[in-house]
């Protein structure tokens, strides 16, 4: 999975390589796998302070199909919306 993703974070626009943890998509308390396509690497601050406290949200299907909400809301709404990389009109 790591190799997949570049030895970078997989966040649209984040160029860390360094620090990287393993996340699932769907969570594995939620009925999540192991498989590849659940995994994504994620650097340290976007997945303890993105995902973990709610400001970064990914969805989908690694590697090419990932649904991001960054900067999001307390209304659910996000600052940025983008499948893969590609920005996500509202």
């Amino acid at each position: 999975m790591f190799e997949r993703d570049g030895w970078r974070c997989a966040v649209p626009g984040c160029s860390a390589r360094g620090n990287l943890q393993d996340h699932h998509l769907r969570y594995r308390s939620q009925g999540g796998d192991n498989s590849l396509d659940n995994r994504i690497a994620l650097c340290v601050w976007h997945h303890q302070h993105g995902i973990h406290d709610g400001v970064v949200s990914a969805r989908g299907q690694a590697p090419d199909d990932i649904y991001w909400k960054l900067g999001v809301r307390a209304d659910g709404g996000a600052l940025l919306e983008l499948r893969g990389e590609t920005y996500v009109a509202r």
